[in-house]
């Protein structure tokens, strides 16, 4: 199929969805990452191997990272643990993510609280622990990243 996508910005399109279920056109058809992971892909799961669904866990690096945190606060009974390996943890402030942000989600910034870890956690969402780990060479540590702003 003929995906929207930005081939030249590493920033948006098919290599950032940002783990999302956009609502702008035209990505509002195919940026339904959030809906992948938290619910398609465990159905599919569920339905073709022998598997517990009562012990999932969900973890991932830089942008996985900020998709495993929003989807385990979205989701606390799901998940037994939640790990994020260089978290992009508000994207909504980072300089370049925000641009992403509007392109997917539209101009109105309160709907972005829906996908940004700390936003999320400001609004009331917890999950009870979750294994942050982060090195501080990172490139993207100070612009990106920030990793404390879920202290």
């Amino acid at each position: 199929p003929d995906v929207p996508d930005e081939k030249d910005n590493w920033q948006f399109g098919c290599g950032a969805g940002f783990y999302l279920d956009a609502t702008e056109q035209p990505y509002a058809q195919n940026y339904r990452m959030y809906s992948y992971i938290a619910e398609e892909l465990p159905a599919v799961v569920a339905a073709n191997f022998p598997v517990d669904m009562s012990r999932q866990a969900i973890f991932g690096h830089s942008m996985g990272g900020h998709g495993a945190l929003t989807i385990a606060l979205k989701n606390p009974e799901r998940y037994r643990s939640c790990s994020a390996f260089a978290p992009i943890v508000q994207p909504s402030t980072a300089g370049w993510s925000r641009p992403a942000f509007e392109k997917y989600l539209g101009s109105d910034e309160k709907s972005w609280r829906a996908y940004d870890a700390t936003l999320l956690i400001e609004d009331g969402k917890r999950f009870p622990e979750f294994l942050v780990d982060q090195g501080t060479a990172d490139g993207f540590l100070q612009d990106g990243l920030r990793p404390w702003l879920l202290e």
